[in-house]
């Protein structure tokens, strides 16, 4: 086990950093719901029950470093190495400071240890997520060197209905004959977006069943004539967080207000409460055939219904603003909000970002 010493110049005490050890579990728990996401007008905070490494299992690799001040824990910061063909590069998954210990410089201190990490892997860069109005972070990483390359769009439905398509298409739950069509369908939706490795039958049936809350079984196909034109997976992501809006803008309150009272008369949207967990269901993996538009509607129609019947109002999807599904998103009356990816070059420039693959693993905010 190792330890490493740095001096809070402003306080002139001594920050410690060491590996997570199980323990730690209940305390960084209770650090996390200490720092929601986001400013004085629109923060969101994140519940991952009784496990803090819960996000982090359903990565290859993973480490988590705790930063500790004259003995009480004061923070974490935890990431992953992924490999392509060409390259490694780290994700960085969070970045954790007690409220109480800000402006000391332990987030630096953390963030540092992973660049380290990333030099002695020949990591070629690394990169976040961040959630827009979250400006504590984003001023943490900018002066630290990191670069806002894309925006992320973050789009959120309510299942407050059931949808009643002329369902055109033939929809199914994937069986293993159809795997490799639809692996096909996938490798050619994503080729060339920066962070996507082709999948092949055995590795997407391993990535998806080692994922709680998704599996092959939750992995839906649309059919035209027996071909698949289009595919997407259901995601039961609230097996690993349930979230909260800790403060809405005045807009959100007075929209929640005005659709409660027409729920009264007609089936609405409802917008959470301020404080209200609530659970989220992710559309990930979704791939369609050039002019197959409606094809992937009806996958999403379908989900919706599935949403409805189990009393599961949230879902939505994490998409690069260039992907065409979000045109067919935007047919659902969705609500949007950003992510901010950033990133920072270790042992080569930093990749091309304008078409991107949003790891779904990566939405675990």
């Amino acid at each position: 086990m190792f330890h490493i010493l740095y001096r809070d110049h402003g306080s002139n005490r001594m920050i410690k950093i060491r590996p997570f050890r199980e323990e730690d579990n209940g305390a960084l728990l209770s650090i996390e719901r200490l720092c929601p996401q986001g400013n004085e007008k629109l923060a969101m905070a994140v519940d991952k029950g009784p496990d803090i490494t819960i996000r982090y299992e359903l990565y290859d690799n993973w480490q988590i470093l705790v930063a500790e001040e004259e003995g009480q824990t004061a923070g974490w910061v935890g990431w992953t190495v992924k490999h392509s063909p060409e390259e490694q590069y780290i994700y960085l998954a969070e970045v954790m400071v007690h409220p109480d210990l800000h402006r000391r410089g332990i987030g630096t201190s953390l963030i540092r240890e992973v660049e380290k990490h990333a030099e002695q892997v020949k990591a070629s860069h690394i990169y976040c997520y961040v959630y827009a109005p979250n400006q504590a972070s984003i001023g943490l990483l900018e002066r630290m060197g990191y670069i806002r390359k894309k925006d992320i769009t973050v789009c959120e439905m309510s299942a407050y209905r059931k949808e009643k398509p002329d369902w055109k298409y033939t929809l199914e739950r994937i069986d293993e004959k159809d795997l490799h069509e639809a692996v096909e369908l996938l490798n050619r939706y994503y080729e060339g977006r920066t962070h996507f490795v082709p999948f092949t039958d055995k590795s997407f049936h391993e990535y998806a069943n080692s994922m709680p809350g998704y599996g092959l079984e939750n992995f839906l196909i649309a059919k035209e004539n027996g071909l698949i034109v289009a595919c997407g997976g259901f995601w039961d992501s609230a097996v690993l967080m349930e979230m909260a809006y800790t403060k809405e803008p005045v807009l959100w309150k007075v929209m929640s207000k005005v659709l409660g009272m027409l729920r009264h008369v007609k089936a609405m949207p409802r917008i959470p409460a301020e404080g209200e967990y609530f659970q989220f269901r992710s559309i990930v993996d979704h791939a369609f055939e050039a002019g197959y538009e409606d094809a992937m509607d009806e996958i999403l129609a379908y989900c919706n219904n599935i949403m409805y019947d189990t009393k599961c109002e949230f879902f939505g999807a994490y998409v690069d603003p260039k992907d065409p599904i979000l045109e067919v998103l935007k047919q659902h009356r969705s609500q949007f909000e950003n992510i901010y990816l950033y990133a920072k070059p270790i042992a080569s420039k930093l990749p091309d970002f304008s078409s991107l693959y949003v790891d779904c693993r990566d939405t675990i905010l």
